[in-house]
């Protein structure tokens, strides 16, 4: 039996979706809303200390962590193997991996994001920083964890209010194409002639570039073999499954937006 606690458009729940989608694998789904903090309940941090989505559940097993999860998920069902045969394309797997995982994905999406998007995900941070000590006084077993997490919201809200840091960390994104870009004119996909659970993040990855308006950076003449790329990922039916799909249902927008801005 397979679990998993996932958020609607959620960068690293697509990334386990695309996994699971790629493998055909039936799954139990326990969606959360991040608008209205469910991440942050007594239960769930319980479950995954940092208060994070996704979390994957198998047989009992606890697994967190996105780039954990999917590997893991390749470990246990084999069919397709999303890992290559060949141990210098694993290596390079988890460089294309550990690339897009050190890149702060979550700042460049809370920092970029305009109109009532923004609003509600700026507002959304500000919130957890009044709303985590007050759990943290009423959950005294669960201080450390709250601690953290209190630490990396006031950082993210840092973050995302300076516009100087966001500008820096939006120059880093077409280095981060251009060193894609120059992979794909070599090979179809980035651990050569097959796809594996390098592509998966890296679909979920551009996708949500698009999203926040930077796909201009691989459009007409720049970035050729991006640009096919991400069309060939957007092609395959894990991307409709996963990403394509994943719409927040609106009861849960309601209560999330009721939260964010009625505080109720």
């Amino acid at each position: 039996m397979l679990e998993l606690y996932h958020a609607s458009g959620s960068l690293c729940s697509q990334k386990v979706k695309l996994v699971l989608a790629e493998k055909n694998l039936e799954w139990k789904s326990h969606p959360l809303n991040l608008l209205t903090f469910e991440n942050l309940q007594p239960s769930y941090i319980q479950l995954n200390s940092k208060g994070v989505v996704p979390t994957l559940i198998h047989n009992d097993k606890v697994i967190t962590d996105s780039a954990i999860i999917i590997r893991y998920l390749d470990e246990q069902f084999l069919h397709p193997k999303l890992t290559p045969a060949e141990p210098a394309f694993v290596e390079k797997m988890s460089y294309w991996i550990g690339l897009q995982d050190k890149f702060p994905m979550v700042e460049l999406i809370y920092g970029n994001f305009r109109g009532i998007e923004g609003l509600v995900l700026r507002r959304s941070v500000q919130i957890k920083e009044r709303l985590i000590p007050k759990l943290m006084q009423a959950n005294s077993g669960l201080k450390e964890q709250y601690a953290a997490k209190l630490k990396d919201v006031n950082q993210l809200n840092s973050t995302i209010r300076n516009a100087k840091e966001i500008e820096s960390i939006n120059a880093k994104i077409e280095p981060l194409l251009e060193q894609l870009d120059e992979q794909l004119r070599q090979t179809d996909w980035l651990c050569g002639t097959t796809y594996s659970l390098a592509d998966t993040v890296w679909t979920a990855v551009l996708n949500w570039l698009d999203e926040l308006k930077f796909g201009y950076l691989w459009a007409d003449n720049k970035h050729p073999a991006l640009r096919a790329y991400f069309n060939r990922l957007k092609a395959r039916p894990s991307f409709i499954t996963a990403i394509k799909s994943d719409e927040m249902p609106l009861p849960m927008i309601l209560a999330g937006l009721r939260r964010i801005f009625l505080s109720i």
